[in-house]
Parts: structure tokens; sequence; C-alpha cells
């Protein structure tokens, strides 16, 4: 019987900064709790997801144990996956090493080349490349896998795992379990007493679309990493039988969905909430949704949408509008809207008692003090609305895999700063320094100074914290200085 180790390790160091909320303790990984209940479903009873909560030489002591180790790969953790699985492979050189995740679509490639105690990388959907090579299938026929064939790397073939052939997920192969449920599970409890703030702990994660029916529609995003163009929808009556089983075995009621965009169209809410069965009680929803789709709706419409996210549970809507800027928004290929008609939505939202996360994002390519102020006056007139909660405030990051890390590697100031910077050359870093990158960003595609940046970051933090506690305003801090 193969034996099979999870991780997904904690952030590393130098990305500890505010997420909005009190707590980093963070409950089980959705992600890894669909894996692991996936691989047991096909048979495959002996896997572990590992508690990241202890230090890196521990966790990777306990990985090689194990057969297969898979970790799962941000940017945030980048540097500990690595680490980590360099040291499992010493310890268990017969392992087999995974890395999957939504940072290995831009690092795939050099992840082969540069770590040889790395065996195979996962892009997209990894349930079933996991499970195929959990059974000792050849990884060259393996679906979304890059693999070293020779002097060479290769990439297999593209698919995407049905939605609705995935189990009911659980964390019974949780180590630690009820220990990383109980700050979540204590919140929940609290639920009813006055004052009660649900932005203490992260909350479970919930899915019910892959893919980002804004890229599908109108194309990526220029940062965004995770956006796919393929869509699929789990079928309502799935959705409510997780939701139910969550709330049977671990008390949880809660929930964030983890859709790139939860609310894709009208018809998908009400499917949803037509399906719910009376049996349920009605959950606490928090979700992704796009601006100018609810712009766009008829006051009809939007008094439909508004009935079917109050039967699904939905009491808070993240929108990511980023900039009010129109040169800096249309240049990363999102569509732009004005403050008056996002204060109508967001006041009409409040006023049916479902409340807004705002994102913003500031040093986009062609930022100018003109487009800092006009961030800086939305932000002061949606929060006087009432009607927000949170809000994240952050410097753009060009991820590794993003339009806009290409865009990097095509201006030479940028490359060449870069390379002074930080001793490498940037097109083979995979693990970009990437305050380095915000700062030579700023400085190279915006009318801006970096110092300039900070300053209207600061006078936006210092304006979101007289309307919220320190804990609902977060985002990516990092020093662009």
């Amino acid at each position: 019987m193969v034996r099979i180790a999870l991780v997904q390790p904690n952030a590393d160091e130098r990305y500890g900064a505010r997420q909005a909320y009190e707590s980093t303790v963070r409950p089980p990984e959705t992600g890894l709790a669909v894996l692991s209940s996936y691989l047991r479903a096909h048979g495959h009873s002996e896997v572990i997801c590992l508690d990241p909560d202890r230090d890196d030489e521990k966790i990777a002591e306990r990985a090689a144990e194990y057969d297969v180790i898979g970790f799962t790969d941000w940017f945030s953790n980048h540097e500990r996956v690595v680490g980590i699985a360099k040291m499992t492979k010493e310890k268990n050189p017969d392992a087999h090493v995974v890395v999957g995740g939504p940072n290995t679509g831009g690092v795939a490639r050099l992840m082969l080349q540069k770590y040889s105690f790395i065996d195979t990388v996962v892009v997209r959907d990894g349930e079933q490349a996991l499970e195929r090579i959990v059974s000792g299938a050849p990884v060259r026929i393996l679906p979304n896998c890059w693999y070293r064939d020779g002097n060479y790397v290769r990439f297999t073939h593209p698919t995407f795992t049905p939605m609705d052939a995935l189990p009911l997920w659980d964390f019974e192969s949780f180590e630690h379990r009820d220990r990383r449920l109980a700050p979540y599970l204590h919140a929940i409890a609290s639920i009813g007493e006055t004052g009660f703030d649900p932005w203490l702990v992260p909350p479970l994660t919930m899915f019910s679309f892959r893919g980002c029916m804004k890229a599908i529609k109108e194309g990526v995003c220029t940062y965004c990493t995770s956006a796919e163009t393929v869509g699929r929808v789990l079928h309502p009556d799935a959705f409510w039988r997780q939701i139910e089983f969550l709330r049977q075995n671990y008390g949880a009621t809660l929930f964030y969905m983890a859709d790139d965009i939860f609310p894709v169209s009208l018809t998908r809410m009400e499917q949803l909430a037509t399906a719910e069965p009376m049996s349920v009680p009605t959950p606490m929803i928090r979700a992704y949704a796009y601006m100018p789709d609810f712009i766009a709706l008829t006051p009809v419409e939007f008094d439909r949408m508004i009935a079917a996210l109050h039967v699904i549970g939905v009491f808070s809507l993240f929108f990511g509008v980023e900039s009010f800027g129109l040169e800096q928004i249309t240049r990363v290929n999102k569509a732009a809207v004005s403050i008056g008609d996002c204060k109508r939505v967001i006041t009409a939202l409040g006023s049916n008692g479902i409340r807004t996360t705002m994102a913003y994002l500031l040093g986009l390519p062609g930022e100018s003090p003109r487009s800092c102020q006009q961030n800086l006056r939305s932000l002061e007139v949606l929060l006087a609305t009432g009607h927000v909660e949170r809000i994240y405030l952050s410097i753009v990051m060009a991820l590794r895999g993003t339009p806009m890390f290409e865009e990097f590697l095509r201006t030479p100031g940028i490359v060449e700063g870069y390379g002074r910077a930080v001793g490498c050359d940037l097109a083979s870093d995979d693990n970009p320094d990437y305050h380095v990158l915000q700062r030579l960003g700023v400085e190279h595609l915006t009318g801006m100074t970096p110092m300039g940046i900070h300053y209207a970051l600061q006078g936006m933090i210092k304006t979101a914290e007289q309307y919220l506690p320190p804990h609902r305003v977060g985002g990516f801090l990092l020093d662009p200085v």
C-alpha cells in the first residue's frame, strides 16, 4: 500500500503582513481535504495531511516517512515548499515528491530544471494526476504534469477534473484536526452574540465553480495567476450535500467561497437557491463577486439576485475593483467602474443585509498622483455608506506566470535593476523578490516614486482605520521603498 503525505506549508517569513483577520491561525485546508478524499475514494487509504504548524525540519521528518509527498505551492510559501521538499528527499531518497498549487503555472519548468529533489510538478486540477502518480502510472501519460525526460523538461497534456466526479470531502486525514478546527468553531459559537465579528479567524473555504467567469468572457486580468478560462460547475444538489455534510460532521456553518467569482450569473444563483433543501439550516457565506456584473443588473434582476443570495446565506461580498483610475484599470484588462455605481451597488446590498469587502491595488502601470487621489476619494465615499466591513489595500505584485510579469521581463530597466539588486536573472528566478519588483515596477511603469506610492498606501490605511478596526484593514502590505 502506497503511503501518501500532503502538506501546505505556512507562509514564508517575508509574507507575514496583515491579511485582514485578527488571527493568523487557519483551519484545515480545503484543497488538501479535496485531494485526500479523492485519493481515499479511489482506494488509497494511507493518506495523511500534515499539520503545518511546526518547524520545517519536523515537517520534513514526518513527510519522509511516506512514499509520495504532495506540496501545495503558493507564491507566499514557495521558499518553504522548496526547502522542506529538499530536506524530505534527503531523508528519504526513494520518495516521490510532487508539487502542485496556484503558483506552479509560472514556475513548473524552472523548478524541475533547478531542483533535482522535485520529481513532478502539477498545474491546474491535481486530483487525477496525483491519484495516478500514487497508482504507479508513468508520469508521461498523466494529465497536467511537468516531468523530466532525460535532459528535457516536458509537459504532458491539459485536462480538467469533472466537478461531479469529486466525492464529498472531509477532514478525516488531517493531523491534529480538532485542534486546528477549534478557533473556527469557537468563532461560530459566538454567532448571535452582541458584537459578533466574522473576521476574527479565517473560515472554512468552499467552492462551487472552477474557472473565472470574468476571464472566460473578457480575458484574464494581467496581474492574476489563478484565473482559468475553462469553467466547471458543481451541481446545486452536490453543493448543498457538501454544506450539510460539513455541518453534521464538524459543526461548520461559516464559509468563504473560494470561487474566483461565486455569483457567476443570476441564473446560477437562482438554481442554487431553488435547490436548497428545507432541512438544511441556512449557512453564513462570504464570497467573491464581480462589480461590473452587479452594476449591469436591472432593478428587477437586482432584486432577484438579492433574494437568491439571501436564500443561499450570503452575508458579505468581496469586490476586487482595484482602481478607479481609467488608464490603470484598463491596462490590466479589467472593466472600469464609477464611484457612483459602486456606491449604488454597495448601498443596495447593505440595505438588504449583505455587506461589502473592497480591494484596491496601488502601483498599477500608469499610476499617477491623480489616480491615487481618485482611489482615496472613492475609499472615503464608499466607507461613508456604512456598508463596507473590510478593506484590502495592496501594492500590485507582478507574480511569475502573469501577463504583468511578462511585461516586466520586456522592460529593460526592470530586468537590469533586478539583476543589480538581487544578483540573479529575473527570467530564471523561480522565487522572485517581490519587494524589489514592486519598487522597480513603480519606478519604470508609473508616474510616481516608490515613496509616493508608500505615502498613498499609508494614507488609505489611515482613512480606512477611521471606519474599521485594524484587523479588517489588510492585504499584502509589502514595503515598496
